[in-house]
């Protein structure tokens, strides 16, 4: 996995679809999303009692192919679905 100590990417999106972002101070252009999935947080909270938390960490996830200019790289985008804070999981 991919230690993120990076500030958070700077992420030009379509809707909810990521199309653009910036890492280390190069802005990469979204040329194929390889795989989308969501993964919701503290489920077995709401199993437990029933009780929805909007702090639960619910998020969405984009495996994509970017590139400034060059060989295409592979990143893991994550997007907090309460906050809508964007972040790479992985490179």
């Amino acid at each position: 996995m991919f230690e993120n100590t990076a500030p958070e990417p700077e992420v030009l999106a379509d809707g909810a679809t990521p199309v653009e972002f910036t890492f280390a101070g190069k802005r990469f252009r979204i040329y194929s999303v390889l795989s989308r999935w969501c993964e919701a947080g503290g489920w077995w909270n709401r199993i437990s009692d029933g009780i929805h938390r909007p702090d639960d960490r619910a998020r969405a996830l984009w495996r994509v192919e970017a590139a400034p200019i060059g060989a295409l790289t592979t990143f893991e985008l994550e997007r907090d679905e309460v906050t809508g804070n964007w972040r790479i999981t992985s490179i």
